[in-house]
């Protein structure tokens, strides 16, 4: 019997700014089989990020959102179950997700390997994201994980008609020299498999790589060299732009997935907060990232926070609600 198509997204893991609010997140997408209809083939889509007391945390909710959004501003007509953790989302986050068309659904913790020790204090339950290999459980024959701080720009239909079992983009961090040949773990396309999954557990503590990066640097380890490399434009890294104005002014037409490293349209990087952020918050925010290192993302800035006025046209009533919760 033919196995459904579907879309996942997996929320409530750890995260990249540091933060847990939805770490990572999983939606089901069930769609007719026509091809290239926007979002058709979606089988998972996948988001994560952090939480705690910083006014950061209270804002993944938004990044979460919006990118479910940014789903359904793609045409894509479909179910979008959220994984979360159930004891790193709140109540009002959860409406949210709701709201926008996630349908929660609690997912178990992957502790880091030895204890923890060498990881990035942001990344500690990042490992959590390796459950997405398993979902063929659930009949998921092909997958998209996304970051929750990306974007959907244009249609990714084609990903899922790759002849292979993982693919990647290269990484971009001027940190790091640059254009690297390891890949980031922000946007992924691969074929669930229980079995990668339980040999991904099996070698998880003794595998021996930078442990600092979590799960992206497991990964680049246990994939090696069984990975194709996507074009940038599928996980288009706001990195390349400051590596390379002229490279990213010649593929911004061609960008199906933005990639918000660095500049988060919806991370207040200082303060503090003591629940959901209001309205004025975000814009506060937003006013801030325009105008980071110049304004020169205030453009990439910009196609964020038109998704999200688009969102808030529609679902203002119903998110409001939830905050008032």
């Amino acid at each position: 019997m033919k196995r459904r198509k579907i879309t996942w997204t997996l929320a409530g893991l750890a995260g990249l700014v540091g933060l847990v609010l939805f770490l990572t997140g999983a939606g089901v997408v069930l769609r007719k089989p026509v091809r290239f209809v926007p979002q058709k083939d979606f089988q998972d889509l996948l988001l994560h990020h952090r939480g705690g007391v910083d006014a950061v945390h209270g804002l993944f909710h938004l990044g979460t959102a919006v990118l479910g959004y940014s789903v359904r501003r793609a045409n894509v007509t479909s179910r979008l179950p959220l994984l979360y953790l159930e004891d790193r989302i709140s109540s009002e986050a959860l409406c949210i997700a709701r709201a926008v068309g996630w349908e929660p659904i609690a997912t178990p913790l992957i502790k880091p390997p030895h204890h923890g020790k060498g990881i990035h204090h942001r990344f500690s339950d990042q490992y959590t994201k390796l459950n997405v290999w398993s979902l063929d459980k659930i009949g998921i024959e092909k997958a998209v994980y996304l970051d929750s701080d990306t974007l959907i720009r244009r249609n990714i239909n084609e990903l899922f008609d790759l002849p292979f079992n993982f693919g990647a983009v290269p990484d971009v961090d001027g940190s790091k020299g640059g254009f690297l040949t390891n890949f980031n773990a922000g946007v992924l396309a691969f074929r669930p498999s229980s079995s990668v999954f339980n040999h991904m557990m099996e070698i998880l503590e003794r595998a021996v790589y930078p442990l600092e990066q979590a799960e992206q640097s497991f990964l680049n380890l246990f994939f090696v060299a069984n990975v194709v490399r996507l074009p940038y434009a599928y996980n288009a890294n706001l990195g390349i732009k400051s590596e390379s104005p002229k490279l990213w002014e010649g593929m911004k037409d061609e960008i199906r997935v933005v990639h918000y490293t660095g500049v988060k349209p919806f991370v207040r990087e200082h303060g503090r907060s003591t629940g959901m952020p209001t309205e004025d918050d975000l814009r506060e925010i937003l006013r801030d990232a325009k105008q980071k290192q110049e304004g020169f993302f205030a453009e990439e800035v910009g196609w964020w926070q038109q998704v999200y006025d688009e969102m808030m046209v529609e679902l203002r009533d119903t998110i409001e609600g939830c905050q008032r919760r």
